[in-house]
């Protein structure tokens, strides 16, 4: 009879004598490969892979990761991107605040990191010393400085994931050590209230279980998906770009019932909850937009009226053109000037 499959949460140390180790989520069927040789559960197989559970057994696949008390989370830059990521990881109470560090230059933005419970510095090398997973969320034009700055303390023990627009995985891993774990994420301005979209791709060098490491750290932020890179650009343009594109509509919206007659702050108001509850009806039911749009309209309404000035006005052929510009403008940022070395690994 066949053996049962276990699934559990894991430390897996990906290079046996080098020390490095990632947390896994995986199913094993016991079998000669696999030898129990601890009543606790810490396993080893024949290639001399160890893997130890950080927690007690699970056995629903779809469990999110608990995090290992030894995980220590930088952020580099101290903008909105970085405060609504660390928010989020903050909210599923798996990352204490004891464990996050953030950096920046000014002590602008400080403030509310503090208010988490978060430590902050102005040094990104004492980021880098004291975590081990790394979001560097600075400006792309910044990155190159802030990563030569800080190459030489990168190690095979470090994951880092950059958040800057349009900055490929090649520049990254060609600014850092040979062999380093780069990841590249793009979330949204909605991460700041845990309603994000994030798109990640893992670099040359990162493991899918560095993926689900950050899979499971961002889950609390909104909707998490990896795909190839090719896509982040694309990711940009639909949906960090697209927020702006939809407060744009929003005010469109607004302004056109104060024409007609509301007052200003009722007109925003209910075009902030028409965008919120449209918005998560299509998420919700899993129609096609163009099948909930027909649901709304009638025979001779007044759906089918404003959409066809809608239609005439160019909205359609408007927006598609505005999120393949946001695209070409991301992947123009992702063209490397010249004046970048990517000579700094060793």
């Amino acid at each position: 009879m066949n053996q049962p499959i276990v699934s559990v949460p894991l430390w897996i140390s990906r290079e046996p004598h080098s020390g490095t180790s990632r947390i896994l989520k995986g199913c094993f069927r016991p079998a000669n490969s696999v030898r129990i040789i601890r009543s606790d559960w810490e396993l080893e197989l024949a290639s001399g892979f160890k893997f130890r559970p950080v927690s007690q057994i699970k056995t629903d696949p779809e469990t999110p990761l608990e995090m290992d008390s030894n995980l220590r989370i930088g952020f580099i830059g101290a903008g909105n991107m970085a405060y609504g990521i660390a928010k989020g990881l903050l909210q599923s109470g798996d990352v204490p605040p004891t464990s996050v560090k953030v950096s920046a230059p000014s002590a602008r933005n400080f403030v509310r990191f503090q208010e988490l419970g978060v430590a902050v510095t102005h040094s990104n090398e004492e980021v880098i010393h004291s975590c081990n997973l790394v979001f560097v969320a600075v400006k792309p034009h910044l990155v190159a400085a802030v990563l030569g700055v800080i190459t030489k303390y990168v190690t095979q023990k470090h994951i880092i994931v950059s958040v800057a627009a349009g900055v490929t995985l090649v520049t990254l891993e060609g600014l850092l050590p040979t062999g380093s774990v780069v990841l590249r994420l793009m979330p949204n301005l909605p991460c700041l209230v845990q309603q994000g979209a994030l798109l990640f791709s893992r670099g040359t060098h990162a493991q899918p279980e560095d993926g689900a490491l950050l899979r499971s750290l961002l889950q609390p932020c909104g909707l998490v998906e990896e795909g190839p890179e090719a896509w982040i650009d694309i990711h940009t343009g639909l949906s960090g770009s697209g927020v702006a594109f939809v407060y744009l509509f929003a005010e469109a919206l607004a302004e056109g019932a104060v024409k007609m007659g509301m007052p200003s702050a009722l007109a925003h108001s209910i075009a902030a909850q028409t965008v919120l509850g449209a918005g998560q009806l299509l998420r919700d039911s899993g129609k096609h937009p163009a099948q909930l749009r027909s649901e709304v309209c009638t025979p001779g309404g007044t759906t089918i009226f404003g959409l066809h000035a809608m239609e005439q006005g160019g909205v359609r052929a408007a927006t598609m053109t505005a999120v393949e510009i946001a695209t070409e403008r991301a992947r123009d940022l992702g063209r490397k000037p010249s004046h970048i070395a990517t000579d700094n690994r060793k």
